[in-house]
């Protein structure tokens, strides 16, 4: 059996990014939102931003491998945002 994805975009041809499995990522599309303002996304009141800021740097320190895990490093995208727009408001 043979692979017949066109080497000079890498598609196969039976579809498009957006509906190509290979290229789905909801969780970076969130991020995505998220980032760009669209989505009005804050820290509820009872939850800590030192919590949330302490579980990026660890992400940035390398301790997981967001390489291996889209979901995580979107979460570590969203959590960015979300205490980026928390520093804006004190």
């Amino acid at each position: 059996m043979t692979d017949d994805v066109d080497p000079e975009d890498g598609q196969d041809g039976d579809g498009v990014p957006d509906s190509d499995p290979r290229h789905i990522d909801p969780a970076g599309d969130l991020a995505d939102v998220v980032e760009s303002g669209d989505m009005d996304i804050e820290l509820a009141d009872a939850q800590d931003a030192e919590e949330l800021r302490e579980f990026v740097e660890r992400a940035e320190a390398g301790e997981f491998d967001l390489r291996a895990d889209p979901g995580l490093e979107a979460t570590v995208r969203i959590a960015r945002a979300m205490l980026e727009n928390a520093e804006g408001e004190d």
